[in-house]
């Protein structure tokens, strides 16, 4: 509930938010949590984008949250940018300054990473294009600096240009091996695609809804897939392997 919760103070300020809130309701609901806006705002389809803000704040207040700001036990109201570091956004990035493309930043860093990255690219690439999204070649940019795990500090882009994020800031890529590699650079892509171009990427042909990757606490095991969650939820495709496909009438 703490990233429903972040979106409406996000929303209030008048910060543009990066996240799919019928997927955060769905989140919400698999975490226990339950009333009847949250599921119907989770029955949203991903460009019901009204329609989602105006259930966002009766879904929380049928939870028990409060719409008002956070306060210290003096009353002072939390900035948005502390509040949102300590509900655990902290660890997300943003950066003004210069950005350095992937082809003259590869050299830099170990060749296990750079082989493992590469292969996440081709990888994600694939689905890209195989669903005709029509965005161009996924690029990624280095940060300059190093993540508390010694991995260089990487953003995705689109044909050279560097999402930096919105009201939400852009993650790092992350993951220690290739399927891990591969969910981070998904998760960045479909994050990037909210933000920059306001639709949602990929979608399930027979349903029309967008897919969603593996939970942050995924084991591992395997390779991740691209699910829907419609009636009951149904896999897809491994992350690589989307086809173009009609939609079932």
């Amino acid at each position: 509930m703490d990233e429903l919760e972040d979106a409406w103070f996000a929303l209030r300020t008048g910060i543009k938010i990066g996240v799919s809130l019928p997927h955060l309701a769905a989140d919400a609901l698999a975490a226990g949590f339950d009333s009847p806006a949250l599921r119907e705002l989770a029955a949203l389809g991903v460009r019901d984008d009204l329609e989602a803000r105006r259930l966002l704040p009766v879904a929380l207040t049928e939870l028990g949250h409060s719409l008002e700001p956070q306060t210290d036990a003096w009353g002072e109201l939390f900035p948005w940018e502390e509040s949102r570091a300590r509900s655990g956004l902290g660890s997300r990035i943003w950066r003004t300054g210069e950005l350095f493309p992937w082809e003259e930043s590869r050299a830099r860093f170990e060749p296990d990473l750079v082989a493992r990255t590469e292969q996440a690219l081709t990888i994600v690439q694939r689905d890209l294009d195989e669903t005709e999204a029509g965005l161009g070649r996924l690029t990624l940019h280095w940060s300059g600096e190093y993540g508390e795990d010694g991995e260089p500090q990487l953003l995705i882009g689109f044909g050279g240009e560097p999402h930096r994020g919105g009201g939400n800031p852009a993650e790092c890529l992350d993951g220690a091996d290739l399927p891990h590699r591969v969910l981070s650079l998904a998760e960045n892509v479909q994050e990037c695609v909210m933000e920059m171009f306001q639709f949602y990427w990929p979608t399930c042909a027979r349903h029309r809804r967008g897919l969603h990757l593996p939970d942050w606490d995924w084991d591992g095991v395997g390779w991740p897939v691209w699910r829907c969650r419609a009636e009951g939820g149904h896999a897809v495709a491994p992350i690589g392997g989307l086809r173009k496909e009609p939609p079932v009438s």
